[in-house]
């Protein structure tokens, strides 16, 4: 008579079923049904305004309450622990095999593996990865549906500088008269909260919850990796990398706490940063914005005048700039030339980086941070200029 071990079900295949394969399942079935619907973004549009509202509420409420990165320490902790764990494991399998229960083991392990990444993969999907599915926001916002003529980006190039002049005289300054903040980096943390909900409440798309987006201990080193920001869905939490130059650090706050925002899809994360930025009441805020402005409409300019460098040179040389852009500029561009990582980490985050967007049904992978172009424009002449 075969004999079955106590809690075990009858027959074995019933195991093997509900223990490892149904899980492995329901992981292919999550995936599938996000590639599904990313052809359906009304669902995903309905989902990210109000199901992925009411989901991130309780987390992004709970980590603000924390100071520190959540999960900064939680990946910390998995990183130090993990030898402990593998030499445990190992432990325990040798053990098992020694008293041949090694197939039990190995079960158990699989069964312990395939469980756990059902549930991470499920809470991702409902935290971050439905997300994807949704409209773009330049679609909701009614950009990319007209050409530009040079006189009209000529008009807007006008406006940004006049903007990024006027934004940079009212900041606040460091010893070395590069952008700063009253109080700080971490007092612009700190306030960055309700400056991101006060300019939210002028565009009707960017609805979520408000989170204090968290500085992290090991920016220095985040930037060797060129991470300069992190979403972290499962505790709705924005992290910055507080050790890059203010004026990039402020335009990927606004970044990050897009995410928070049901914004997933990278361009749109940076889109939506954008229009806060742009239409804060806070000039520093304000200031990095049209910062960021100003080289994507001279992108624009440059495509318009088709070669004309000199015409290029002679219309931009009629719009001064302030000299403290150029103090932050020359900051922002001595910190990432003192970086300097090594190319092999370069190309191993960033082909990691991409392979989870492409994941995400994301074909374009890392180029999906990319802008569409003409957007300052559009959103100088329906925001500014008020044209439909």
């Amino acid at each position: 008579m075969r004999r079955y071990l106590k809690g075990s079900m009858k027959p074995s295949w019933k195991r093997w079923f509900f223990g490892v394969i149904l899980p492995v399942l329901l992981i292919f079935l999550i995936y599938i049904l996000q590639t599904i619907l990313i052809h359906f973004p009304e669902a995903g549009e309905a989902y990210a305004k109000h199901a992925f509202v009411v989901l991130s509420f309780l987390p992004a409420k709970i980590s603000s309450l924390v100071p520190i990165s959540l999960s900064e320490v939680f990946v910390v902790t998995l990183v130090l622990s993990s030898p402990i764990l593998l030499a445990w494991l190992i432990i325990r399998i040798r053990r098992a095999v020694k008293n041949k229960r090694g197939k039990k083991c190995f079960f158990n392990i699989g069964r312990a593996a395939a469980w756990t990444v059902l549930g991470i993969y499920f809470l991702f999907m409902l935290l971050q990865g439905m997300n994807y599915t949704r409209y773009s926001l330049d679609d909701e916002l009614g950009f990319g549906r007209r050409n530009y003529t040079v006189e009209e980006l000529q008009e807007v190039y006008a406006w940004v500088i006049s903007g990024l002049n006027e934004s940079r005289s009212s900041c606040a300054e460091d010893e070395k008269g590069v952008v700063s903040y009253p109080g700080g980096k971490y007092a612009f943390l700190s306030d960055m909260e309700d400056l991101y909900e006060q300019s939210a409440k002028k565009f009707s798309q960017i609805r979520g919850n408000s989170a204090r987006p968290k500085p992290v201990m090991l920016s220095h080193y985040w930037s060797y990796t060129y991470i300069v920001g992190l979403y972290f869905p499962f505790f709705a939490e924005p992290n910055i990398n507080v050790d890059v130059p203010f004026v990039e650090m402020m335009y990927n706050t606004c970044h990050e706490m897009s995410h928070l925002h049901g914004y997933a899809v990278e361009n749109d994360a940076n889109l939506a940063g954008l229009l806060i930025a742009l239409s804060s009441d806070c000039p520093e805020l304000r200031y990095s914005g049209y910062y960021e402005a100003v080289e994507l409409i001279i992108k624009d300019l440059v495509l318009a005048y088709n070669k004309d460098n000199d015409g290029l040179s002679k219309f931009l040389s009629q719009y001064p700039v302030v000299d403290g852009y150029f103090r932050d500029y020359n900051a922002d561009k001595a910190y990432w030339l003192a970086i300097d990582p090594p190319e092999i980490v370069e190309k191993v985050f960033n082909a990691t980086n991409d392979a989870y967007l492409k994941i995400n049904q994301q074909k374009e992978g890392v180029k999906s941070y990319n802008m569409p172009t003409s957007i300052v424009a559009d959103y100088y002449f329906i925001y500014v200029k008020g044209e439909a």
